[in-house]
């Protein structure tokens, strides 16, 4: 049977010697790797210097073993051409170590080089196992191996989890489908039954998810824009692996409520048909707001992890804590964190995002500040004209007299308040005109500018409840949509805006056809507290199925658990240390 102890190959290279053991001592003997497996040399000399004798040892001499299930037998991969030699006997037996059972390499039949060696294997996770290598009956060394195919963290692809990605798929739903997609949205939102749904736990990196019923609604034209069914998703990257993930995890819950679109995939379809219909139906952002760039979701449930087992600890040390020298009580706290081979991770840093995309947002960075430069002469000249034909629009606008129906507000109250956090979804029609349209194209890309550059490190504008929002045109720029996730009550989150960021609500919603009279564009508006109120009620749609991978832990937590980790095994002062240890 798999054992899962949750540490990996990463981890393992920052323990030290008696973690190892102590991991090996807590691991069974699990699966016997089959085919390739990948090796690395456990040195226990600290996570830096481990890192690269690993890498010069697998460069140079030992990249892993080869074990063979028909012959019980496997080879090791030496070189730096990885040439198979080196042979021994693969059995079950007692090990040295412990007297425990574990899988038993045995060069002393099979190898004169080699003659003398041992090695015991567990298995401390699904295709990961610990080693010991003995010379005699002396333990030497340690070592790890990767089976082919097995969860190993690639450090590439631990920084490219740590980039967040808006997954918006939108389709439309012909008229006479309509009632049944609703049928299956509420059938879906019962207390429960939307992981049953959609396995939403069961998606890699899945932060949060939903799907949503845009109503159709007429244009100023008088033309109708289709019903469409949305679903939207905050993930770690990359989109395709995603798509693909959910596919094959969740086609039976997609069939429901896609395969009422036109073209959708009929039943039996390869997953790759149903992945390329998915991607071509895929609505980009026109901006996204990430709360914490870089925060992935593994980060956020191992950092929680982490403070849970601090306060476990001082939970049991209550007495000696209340009298304990701040320093020494943090020194026992790295102990104890030390001995817990399941939170090696902690002694290292996060990963940083990927250096390709780190570079393509350095480029983003500093290439619009000067192709504006590049653009001042005209924009000096447009910029007054398009000031005075805004402010003739304002004076033009009407403002909506709509108030939210109570069943209306009913019907949007049942979706929400059941946990921590809250999902905001809305759509509203673009004002009439080019000017209009151009506007809110512009607005956008410099609000993307903004939460891409300067509002990602927990604070929207000062704005600190926000998980994730996104804003996204739909209908050939004739409807725009928004959607967040956010902590506490509506009313809150909307007080929370129109007292600290009202300028900005009005900058993009004052685009919206019967949003309150604005000034200039920034003034005004949202200032009308209860009529901005009503427009967003009105516009808001039910958030029927929604999801959220961490529903207990509002922002504020997710900053606070970062705080722990990053003041863990950081250099801190006394003063330091007493604020950090106020953080539990």
């Amino acid at each position: 049977m798999s054992h899962d102890t949750g540490a990996d190959v990463d981890q393992l290279l920052a323990l030290s010697r008696p973690a190892l053991d102590e991991l090996f001592r807590m691991s069974p003997a699990g699966e016997i790797p089959v085919g390739d497996a990948r090796g690395t040399v456990l040195v226990a000399r600290g996570a830096a210097v481990s890192r690269v004798v690993a890498r010069l040892a697998r460069l140079v001499a030992w990249k892993g073993k080869v074990f063979d299930a028909e012959t019980g037998e496997l080879r090791n991969r030496v070189t730096p051409f990885g040439v198979r030699a080196i042979r021994a006997k693969v059995y079950r037996d007692a090990s040295w170590f412990d007297d425990g059972e574990s899988t038993v390499l045995d060069y002393s039949r099979t190898s004169i080089l080699a003659h003398w060696i041992r090695d015991e294997i567990r298995e401390i996770k699904p295709g990961i196992h610990l080693g010991i290598v003995y010379w005699g009956r002396r333990k030497v060394l340690n070592f790890a191996l990767s089976s082919l195919g097995s969860p190993t963290p690639d450090p590439a692809s631990a920084r490219r989890a740590s980039q967040q990605i808006a997954v918006t798929v939108r389709a439309a739903v012909p008229t006479e489908r309509v009632a049944e997609v609703q049928e299956v949205l509420a059938e879906a939102s019962r207390k429960g039954a939307a992981g049953e749904f959609i396995p939403f736990a069961e998606l890699a990196g899945v932060h949060f998810a939903r799907l949503v019923l845009v109503p159709e609604e007429p244009d100023h034209a008088g033309e109708t824009m289709p019903a469409s069914i949305v679903y939207m998703s905050e993930a770690d990257a990359p989109m395709d692996a995603h798509l693909a993930d959910l596919v094959r995890k969740a086609g039976s819950g997609l069939e429901r409520v896609f395969g009422h679109c036109r073209g959708y995939p009929p039943a039996g379809a390869p997953d790759a048909t149903r992945v390329a219909w998915l991607r071509a139906h895929s609505v980009p952002s026109s901006a996204f707001y990430v709360n914490t760039v870089g925060r992935s979701l593994r980060r956020i449930q191992q950092e929680d992890r982490l403070r849970e087992a601090i306060q476990e600890f001082l939970d049991r040390h209550g007495a000696e804590q209340a009298t304990a020298d701040p320093a020494e009580l943090r020194a026992a706290i790295q102990r104890y964190v030390t001995a817990r081979p399941d939170l090696a991770w902690a002694r290292s840093a996060p990963a940083p995002p990927d250096q390709r995309w780190r570079i393509r947002e350095a480029a983003h960075f500093v290439g619009v500040p000067l192709a504006a430069i590049a653009l001042l002469p005209v924009i000096v000249i447009a910029l007054p004209v398009w000031a005075v034909v805004l402010r003739w629009h304002e004076w033009r606008d009407a403002p909506s007299r709509e108030r939210p129906s109570p069943d209306q507000v009913a019907r949007l109250a049942a979706c929400e308040d059941f946990v921590t956090q809250n999902p905001f979804t809305a759509v509203g029609l673009v004002k009439a005109g080019r000017f209009r349209r151009a506007t809110l194209t512009g607005v956008l890309f410099a609000v993307d500018y903004g939460v891409r550059h300067f509002f990602n490190r927990g604070s929207l504008a000062g704005v600190k409840t926000i998980h994730f929002a996104r804003w996204l045109f739909i209908d050939d720029k004739r409807r725009v949509v928004f959607a967040s996730n956010y902590d506490g009550s509506l009313e809150s989150y909307m007080d929370d805006f129109i007292d600290k960021v009202a300028w900005g609500l009005n900058a993009v919603f004052s685009n919206g056809h019967g949003y309150p009279r604005t000034r200039w564009l920034l003034r005004a508006g949202a200032e009308d507290e209860l009529a901005f109120k009503h427009y967003l009620r009105c516009h808001q749609l039910p958030t029927q199925v929604w999801y959220s991978a961490y529903d207990a832990l509002s922002t504020h937590n997710l900053d606070t658990n970062a705080r722990i980790r990053a003041g863990l095994f950081g250099e801190l002062g006394p003063a330091e240390t007493r604020a950090w240890l106020a953080l539990f």
